[in-house]
């Protein structure tokens, strides 16, 4: 497994958009007595269109991609693929390692223009780059405005490979005063980064705000004297920070669990003792699909009988009701019909309490409204983008209405979108023309906490959870949530940088998630069945609480 990072607690951000001053909804809204609820956005520091805002100071002589340099993503990965090399994995094997990109396509989080500091592509494209010209380059933000505020949360999406010598800093200087270093990547294990790489990552970083202080200025310094390796960083906000939860504040629970697929059946009894341990008056357990390994030539009699496995692995536990998702293993079997295979899932969810008819509905459970999403008998060889007009409509009706009531929705589809969790770089994970309007659909709504599975990527990931803004939707976009799987973990392809390939080693590190679900937040945890211990832990503010 590349970069796991210790246990660590992250607030997911509002997604950047327009560079504004703009306060949320939720900066308007009280909140159970805690004072303002959710987070109040000082500032969007957005790269699209609005780049003129920031500056940049580089060292030496100008030459391309020498130093910081807004780009959109993917001309940046053009621009690192190499120049008269075979990268086409279908007919140059083996590949070219530096068809891999060092890594740059790993940036699962990252959507449109971002800001990259590159001595890699500045080398390929004629800048020298050695120890008696190193780059040095800041990245600078406008003035902030922190008047009044005690405390503020810088936060950004951060994809940086360490080269030998490289530093990267954040520094933040009040009404143009002396910089005061807050975070630092570096080859020293003591650094930000432990000494190593930051694979599509998140900084959160608090920044008391001295009395009187007026305005920030946050700086982004990359130094390095080799010709390789980069600093890329996106969705820059400054918000203020959470409220803390008031003592007495009690949560609706969630249990959270995804593909067993048969192979996870082992881990199944531990992932089940450890979500009662760690979640033992949950309101409902969350199966993201997959429920089943669905050969392709199973008869009716083959697939019911993998059904009773799972059963036969959930007996004896004390269960709140299962309310799954339907995943592409379950739909599998090409001797069956799709009918056929619905009624199956169907039949199973209703043995464990879900009391459903069809492969979308609605439950509110404690309070908290779920909406499961689901192909649907159609297009049987394409189960991702197999969803009716009636279900696009339920989904649009029922987030608009959640939204007016202020409430955070947890809506689950086995199906992750595209460059958004763990792995969703890759190829396999491009959306369809269905997915992307479901995504808009999605995208419409901050409070809106996507839980997918199918990846079978490790929690441990930094990019295990993001915040997505989809062009056209809400300025703070979406939470997506990759719940991890009990089956065996994927992990980058050796051989094809746009793919992805099972753990042959495996890294044993079959993961399961709790949800709590609070007025003016939902914290979620994921779990590594193997030790039980807590690997990941994100808080997302309500973005428009009632009391």
């Amino acid at each position: 497994m590349a970069n796991p990072i210790p246990k660590t607690r992250f607030l997911l951000a509002a997604g950047a958009a327009a560079l504004v001053l703009l306060p949320t909804a939720a900066a308007q809204a009280g909140g159970s007595g805690h004072g303002p609820s959710g987070h109040q956005t000082i500032w969007r520091g957005d790269f699209d269109g609005a780049g003129a805002a920031w500056s940049v100071q580089t060292d030496g002589a100008a030459a391309s991609w020498r130093g910081w340099t807004l780009t959109q993503r993917d001309d940046w990965f053009t621009a690192a693929a190499p120049e008269g090399v075979g990268c086409n994995p279908e007919t140059d094997r083996p590949l070219d390692q530096r068809c891999f990109l060092d890594g740059r396509q790993q940036f699962s989080r990252s959507r449109g223009v971002i800001a990259v500091a590159d001595n890699g592509v500045a080398a390929a494209k004629g800048a020298v780059v050695d120890g008696g010209n190193p780059v040095n380059s800041t990245l600078v933000s406008p003035g902030v405005p922190v008047g009044g505020k005690r405390a503020v949360e810088l936060v950004f999406s951060s994809h940086y490979r360490q080269a030998h010598k490289a530093v990267g800093r954040v520094t933040v200087a009040f009404d143009g005063g002396a910089e005061q270093e807050i975070l630092r990547y570096s080859a020293a294990r003591v650094s930000a980064n432990g000494g190593g790489d930051v694979i599509s990552g998140q900084e959160v970083i608090r920044v008391d705000v001295p009395s009187r202080a007026r305005t920030a200025v946050f700086r982004f310094a990359y130094s390095n004297n080799r010709p390789q390796m980069f600093w890329a960083v996106g969705d820059v906000v400054v918000r203020t920070p959470l409220p803390a939860l008031s003592r007495g504040a009690k949560p609706v629970t969630f249990q959270v669990l995804s593909d067993i697929q048969v192979e996870g059946l082992p881990y199944t009894d531990g992932a089940l003792d450890l979500l009662h341990r760690q979640a033992p008056n949950a309101k409902g357990l969350i199966f993201v699909g997959d429920i089943i390994s669905g050969p392709r030539e199973a008869t009716q009699e083959q697939q019911v009988a993998e059904y009773a496995q799972v059963s036969e692995a959930f007996a004896g536990h004390k269960l709140p009701p299962v309310y799954p998702a339907i995943g592409n293993h379950d739909v599998r079997s090409r001797v069956l019909t799709m009918e056929q295979q619905i009624g199956n899932y169907v039949t199973w969810a209703n043995q464990w309490g879900a009391n459903i008819t069809k492969t979308y509905y609605e439950k509110v459970i404690g309070g908290v409204p779920l909406i499961v999403l689901g192909p649907e008998a159609g297009v049987a060889e394409d189960e991702k983008n197999d969803i009716s007009d009636a279900q696009m409509a339920f989904l649009s009706q029922r987030l608009a209405y959640w939204s007016t009531k202020g409430k955070q929705v947890l809506v689950q589809r086995h199906y992750p979108f595209e460059w958004t969790v763990s792995g969703t770089y890759g190829n396999f994970y491009e959306n369809g023309p269905r997915e992307f309007d479901i995504e808009k659909i999605i995208g419409k709504y901050p409070n809106v906490i996507y839980l997918s599975g199918h990846t079978h990527w490790s929690p441990y990931r930094r990019d295990w959870a993001a915040q997505v803004v989809v062009d056209g939707g809400h300025k703070d976009g979406y939470t997506a949530i990759n719940t991890g799987a009990l089956a065996m973990e994927f992990m980058p392809s050796p051989d094809d940088p746009w793919d992805e390939d099972s753990a042959t080693d495996r890294p044993e590190s079959p993961g399961v998630l709790t949800v709590s679900v609070y007025e003016d937040r939902t914290v979620v945890r994921a779990f590594d069945v193997l030790t039980g211990e807590q690997i990941n832990e994100i808080e997302v503010a309500n973005p428009a609480p009632r009391r």
